[in-house]
């Protein structure tokens, strides 16, 4: 788990010296959410809060030192009869006293600290594996946002370039009726299908601007210039191929169930520490006190004054046994308590570790279809297309209507959107593929990186004859 700490590290710290005016490719996006996402930040908190369970479980088996010290400073006095002397006699005291004591305690024999202590080292690396998870979510999170834009530009390119198409076929439409060649009916059905892209068109603008706010919930940015995915960017089928290899990445490697393990295992030792409760406990003390008293005892009308002064100093070792007999039932409760604990994080490694499978297996399932998907979708953008040129052509000639027209346009646009929807949809759950397997790192966010392209590449959109028609 230490190794997915350092490639983090490393990223903060080529973002420290990244420009931070533009942060337009996944790269950029990712490492300034390594600075302020507030969710990470959250988690990395929690994590290091978590981590000081062990500290202060440790301290339990250490020397336990003080030290006190006190001043006083005394003034009495007083007044009784002497009745050999027949007179009142008054007396006045003053002392200043100085005391210091050193104290060391040691527990010798305490089942319930070392048990506990063991606890804390397993809430240790509950806290990590935690952490490392909550640093591979933070990279899909990333990637959501980022590929959601993507989305949404892409399905607002094919809502203009549908509504152009729309406008001109309805511009078209028109012109025939105008000079008696069709139906008034077919120049309503024109009009209808090109409203109806102009809300499209609408709805993707307002889609668009929402998933700019989730990145910018990330970083706390703006950004408006994102670089897209190659028309290249290789599909390719998950490896290993074999589903179960990846249930078994998982179940080795995934840090949520390492988390929900380590602490099963911490409640099992807590719940032992306090079964301990109950057993006695052996304590060794040292002490050392040095006090200083200088003062002295005046006797009124006379010149008895009688000297105060006490120096002392010495030491002590104890050794305390400690039985516990009966503490209200508190100890009991404790333990029962603790039990249920242990039994409820036990129950919770069995659920994570069933959800750690079906996530495998399902996001293997999920990629190895999206190869398909991304293909089929490529190919029916082909067969959209020419299906729309021969319908056109057979309106030309009179063999097909208007609403056969608007359909075959309405079906290759949807076929785009489709296209590009699965291409995201590929590298988003190939992402969760590898978070599932618990082997995902930033480097997938650099390697994803690699394939983007500047707006406006040749390479940024394999169907952009298809979007200006």
């Amino acid at each position: 788990m230490r190794s997915l700490l350092r490639p983090l590290s490393m990223a903060v710290a080529f973002c420290a010296a990244s420009s931070l005016s533009n942060a337009d490719t996944l790269a950029d996006i990712y490492e300034l959410a390594l600075k302020n996402d507030a969710q990470l930040k959250g988690a990395e908190a929690s994590y290091l809060a978590n981590i000081e369970t062990e500290e202060q479980a440790f301290s339990a088996l250490l020397p336990q030192i003080s030290a006190s010290g006190s001043y006083q400073d005394d003034d009495f006095d007083s007044s009784g009869f002497n009745q050999n002397a027949l007179a009142v006699i008054d007396s006045n005291y003053q002392a200043d006293t100085t005391t210091y004591n050193v104290s060391l305690q040691q527990n010798i024999f305490d089942l319930s600290a070392w048990f506990s202590f063991k606890s804390g080292k397993e809430r240790t690396k509950q806290a990590q594996a935690q952490f490392s998870f909550d640093q591979q979510d933070v990279i899909v999170r990333v990637a959501e946002a980022y590929f959601d834009v993507l989305r949404q530009l892409d399905n607002l390119e094919a809502s203009k370039a549908e509504e152009r198409a729309t406008k001109r076929q309805l511009e078209q439409t028109q012109q025939r009726f105008d000079v008696g060649l069709i139906a008034i009916t077919d120049v309503h059905e024109a009009r209808a299908v090109s409203d109806s892209t102009v809300v499209r068109r609408l709805t993707d603008e307002a889609n668009l601007g929402t998933s700019y706010e989730s990145l910018t919930v990330l970083t706390g940015q703006e950004h408006q210039n994102l670089w897209l995915l190659n028309k290249d960017f290789p599909v390719v089928d998950p490896d290993p191929m074999s589903r179960d290899e990846w249930v078994q990445f998982a179940l080795k490697n995934n840090y949520a169930l390492k988390a929900a393990l380590y602490a099963a295992e911490s409640a099992r030792q807590n719940a032992t520490a306090k079964k301990m409760g109950h057993a006695p406990t052996i304590t060794g003390a040292f002490n050392y006190r040095d006090q200083n008293r200088n003062g002295e005892l005046s006797i009124t009308d006379t010149t008895i004054q009688i000297p105060q002064d006490q120096d002392s100093d010495g030491t002590s070792v104890v050794f305390t046994l400690d039985v516990p007999l009966y503490s209200g039932g508190r100890i009991s409760s404790m333990r029962r308590q603790a039990y249920q604990q242990y039994n409820g994080a036990l129950q919770n490694k069995i659920e994570t570790q069933r959800v750690v499978i079906r996530n495998a297996r399902a996001s293997h399932l999920t990629v190895s279809n999206d190869v398909q998907r991304v293909s089929a979708r490529q190919q029916a953008i082909i067969s959209t297309s020419s299906a729309l040129d021969a319908t056109e052509a057979g309106y030309e000639v009179g063999t097909r209507n208007i609403v056969d027209v608007l359909q075959a346009q309405r079906s290759l646009y949807l076929s785009i959107r489709d296209y590009a929807n699965s291409r995201y949809d590929y590298v988003l759950n190939m992402l969760r593929l590898k978070r599932a397997a618990g082997t995902l790192t930033p480097q997938d966010v650099y390697d994803i990186s690699k394939w983007l392209v500047e707006p406006g590449a040749p390479t940024a959109n394999q169907y952009q004859d298809y979007l200006n028609p």
